[in-house]
């Protein structure tokens, strides 16, 4: 096993990354499940649901700070390295570094704007909490950028390191020493202490990338191609953005429609259920400079044989995850969050269908945009997206939280169906699980190689 793992093959490397990234994924999401412990037996179903509702609005303040950039940077950084252009690699950093830096002022200030006008701030427990997660909008996006050029260096394991597992070590930390010595915990409070992890998470980053870089980008003379860099971010931003808009849509429309106590409930389900996702994550976060380097090199078979290894592995790790809660999830969520969220574990389940989706069509996304072909991520998630807001509010009245559940389910289906087929016709690659019966079919003479 040891010499097989000291290999420079395609399965050697993609062992050694999924298994780091793996272990990092665990802990972070250890870490994320008991800060999700802390804060909804902190605050109870109803502050929960005050926190979440909030947490989506950050996270979707979120998308035009980052627009795009983070896979942008991956995708350039990691062919930079390839044809040795440390120019441009100098160039991409600065220009996303300033471009996101730019765009979180405006947004922060939009946001203060809009509480102030409205009458938010300070006057609603609410408006406290967004008040509180202002700081929160240009340091997660610097993060993701930073963690995103890592990636891009082939640092796969170390690139996720201080988001994945630093900050929510650190914010677990926060929400167990500041209630227990200072102040009772508040939505709001809870909001301010994420903020500071954040903050952390930050500075760790930076000393690792400034220790990564090649010497050689230090000296070169930036090369920045702005239109060109805007041309491939503007849709990979518009297919985040609907992607974290199709995600947190639901919570904002339950805020609207069913009680705060709901919407806590909803949101502790959610949160399991990318839990049980966390090897689509994993996957995901492996495979975008892999599906890069591969593209760049033109190595057709290599990156086939690896979409069909990702679906496998993708599938199988959900199923797994998956397997406790379909046995006795009531009394999982009962015993670790509360009995107020026992009922939370159908919704659960139902939510586990998306994962499952996402699963067996393996990462088409990353695939597109790792390839230039973003735009067909961008079409695919404005229908999925139109899919869900056509859905939602009908399914929400007539059935509450579970229609929620059914909409989400719907639209993840529709959107990688899109995509998967955009995949097959424009690069003539399958990202399923279907690849690898493909595969075998060829190998025995009855397929089309």
């Amino acid at each position: 096993i040891r010499t097989y793992l000291t290999g420079e093959g395609l399965g050697p490397t993609l062992v050694k990354a999924v298994t780091g990234s793996a272990g990092l994924r665990i802990a972070g999401m250890g870490f994320g499940f008991l800060v999700g412990v802390q804060l909804a037996r902190g605050l109870g179903a109803e502050g929960y649901g005050i926190y979440g509702v909030a947490m989506s609005i950050i996270a979707l303040l979120t998308v035009p700070t980052e627009f795009g950039l983070p896979q942008l940077l991956t995708r350039e950084v990691a062919a930079a390295q390839v044809r040795q252009d440390w120019g441009r690699m100098k160039g991409i950093l600065r220009w996303a570094t300033t471009t996101s830096l730019w765009l979180s002022l405006l947004v922060a200030i939009g946001l203060l704007a809009w509480l102030w006008l409205s009458g938010r701030g300070i006057g609603s427990m609410l408006g406290m909490t967004l008040l509180a997660g202002v700081l929160m909008i240009p340091v997660v996006a610097q993060v993701s950028l930073r963690s995103a050029a890592l990636r891009g260096l082939q640092q796969i394991v170390r690139g996720q390191l201080p988001d994945v597992v630093l900050r929510p070590a650190f914010y677990s930390l926060l929400l167990f020493l500041v209630p227990l010595w200072l102040v009772p915990l508040t939505p709001s409070l809870g909001m301010a202490l994420g903020a500071v992890s954040a903050c952390f998470a930050l500075l760790v980053v930076l000393v690792m990338l400034k220790k990564t870089l090649p010497a050689q980008v230090e000296s070169a003379a930036p090369v920045i191609e702005a239109r060109n860099w805007w041309s491939s971010a503007l849709p990979m931003a518009l297919t985040e953005g609907m992607r974290l808009l199709q995600g947190h849509l639901l919570i904002l429309l339950l805020g609207i429609m069913a009680t705060m106590s709901e919407v806590g409930v909803y949101r502790v389900a959610s949160s399991m259920m990318l839990l049980i996702a966390m090897p689509i994550s994993l996957f995901n976060i492996v495979g975008m400079p892999v599906i890069a380097r591969l593209h760049a090199t033109k190595d057709r078979a290599r990156l086939q044989r690896f979409l069909g290894l990702t679906a496998a592995g993708m599938t199988l790790g959900v199923a797994v995850l998956a397997l406790p809660f379909l046995l006795q999830g009531k009394w999982v969520l009962a015993t670790v969050f509360g009995a107020e969220f026992a009922d939370g574990n159908a919704i659960l389940l139902a939510l586990c269908g998306s994962a499952f989706i996402y699963a067996a069509f393996g990462i088409v996304a990353a695939l597109l945009n790792m390839t230039g072909y973003q735009k067909q991520v961008t079409r695919a998630s404005i229908v999925a997206l139109l899919c869900l807001m056509v859905l939602a509010y009908p399914m929400i009245h007539f059935f509450g939280v579970m229609g929620a559940a059914i909409s989400d389910v719907a639209s993840t289906l529709v959107w990688n169906l899109i995509m998967w087929v955009a995949a097959r016709k424009q690069l003539k690659l399958d990202t399923s699980l279907l690849a690898l019966s493909s595969r075998g079919k060829a190998r025995t003479g009855h397929g089309v190689r």
